[in-house]
């Protein structure tokens, strides 16, 4: 228990104004230091999080949880297919499209890209996991002729909804008169804005059966993506839709075909939690010091007090709360500013980019297009506690030097 008298005196030398001991100027440079820290974590692992999620969903609302994938990429009798595997209870949807590489050709100019065949019922923002629909308008019927592109490919290529587009494919079409390049063109739907620079710059949507058309497929697919409740539980359940699917298809699921992706986040994170941590431990260690620079400049009240019957343990008590207040102050403060970071980081971001003229978050580099940052409560209770378990240790050698100052000695001195 804390007594009064620790209290008492904890509060006049935390709050001692002028002179060589005043502990007011040191207390506020530490508290700063650590606010800085702990708001620099905190910002730091919320901006991860959000890379990480925001770069997940995007991926998985353009691929799916679970896929299936026909030996010799062509699946017959999908509908059936799809039908077995939705007796699943864990699976909440499904959709089979054609997926296939193709060259987009304009005004001379040609882009590879990849072309997917997908239902009406696909084509929404919803189903394909697209941020927006910036120009035109999905296509209704599964016979239409008319293609969907990812933006940065519509730049890419000059094209708008309603400009006609040369599609090339690589498979040779037999002809009486031997085989010659398959190729048509097709108008611009709609352009859309997947979230993913990697996508935006290669997509290619288009109805289903004008898809078999082209690629003579005829009423087959190439994949059949599923979704499922939790997307973690994927590989738990990769043996029972196996089972289900027999010698018909063979499937992966998304952390399969993102593994180094998934990897290189996680690592990533924990590279920079012990980053970012090591600077709060630089940070506490201010605590340190200037408790030592306090007692220094505090021995002869330390020396009285203990004549006047304090015991040690109070004296230790004293210098322990004075570096915890210290800390504390320092912790609420770094997590207020961490917030009001986290709340205008698009502002600061913009401000930034602006002031230095440099593009901080280039989609070509980061994958995804926008910044987002995600607060885990788990992540900011942790850094809070491991702060304040830093200051904590670090006022025990200036705490155990003042309650082992020998007042004799002192006032001898004196």
């Amino acid at each position: 228990m804390i007594s009064r008298f620790e209290w008492a005196i904890s509060k006049r030398y935390l709050l001692s104004r002028g002179g060589e001991g005043s502990l007011s100027v040191i207390a506020i440079i530490a508290s700063i230091a650590i606010a800085l820290a702990v708001a620099t974590l905190i910002t730091v692992m919320s901006v991860m999080n959000g890379f990480r999620l925001e770069l997940i969903d995007k991926v998985l609302g353009y691929n799916g949880h679970i896929l299936l994938q026909g030996y010799g990429g062509k699946i017959t009798d999908y509908d059936q297919l799809e039908k077995e595997v939705n007796i699943h209870d864990k699976i909440i949807r499904s959709t089979a499209f054609t997926e296939s590489q193709i060259m987009l050709m304009q005004n001379g100019r040609g882009w590879g890209a990849i072309a997917r065949g997908y239902t009406p019922e696909k084509f929404s923002l919803e189903g394909l996991g697209f941020s927006k629909l910036l120009e035109g308008a999905f296509p209704e019927d599964p016979e239409a002729e008319g293609l969907v592109l990812g933006h940065q490919l519509a730049k890419n290529l000059g094209v708008k909804v309603g400009d006609d587009i040369t599609m090339v494919s690589p498979n040779m079409q037999s002809t009486p008169f031997g085989s010659r390049l398959r190729y048509n063109s097709y108008p611009v739907m709609a352009v859309v804005e997947i979230g993913v620079y990697q996508f935006d710059e290669s997509f290619v949507g288009m109805p289903i059966g004008l898809a078999q058309r082209f690629f003579s497929m005829q009423d087959q697919v190439t994949t059949i993506e599923l979704f499922v409740e939790n997307p973690e539980e994927v590989p738990l359940l990769k043996e029972d839709i196996q089972n289900i699917v027999g010698n018909r298809a063979y499937v992966t699921h998304w952390l399969e075909f993102n593994s180094s992706i998934v990897g290189a986040l996680n690592t990533e994170r924990v590279a920079m939690f012990l980053v970012v941590m090591m600077i709060i431990v630089v940070a506490v260690f201010n605590i340190s010091s200037s408790l030592f620079m306090l007692v220094k400049d505090k021995a002869s009240d330390i020396a009285i007090l203990r004549t006047m019957g304090a015991k040690r343990g109070s004296i230790l008590k004293v210098f322990i709360i004075i570096g915890l207040c210290v800390g504390g102050v320092g912790i609420l403060a770094g997590v207020g500013l961490a917030s009001i970071i986290i709340s205008n980081l698009d502002s600061i971001k913009s401000g930034i980019e602006q002031m230095l003229g440099l593009n901080l978050w280039d989609p070509s580099v980061r994958f995804i297009s926008n910044m987002r940052a995600v607060v885990v409560w788990e992540e900011v209770v942790f850094t809070i506690s491991s702060a304040l378990f830093l200051s904590f240790i670090a006022t025990i050698p200036p705490a155990l030097r003042a309650a082992k100052t020998n007042p004799i000695s002192i006032l001898r001195s004196e």
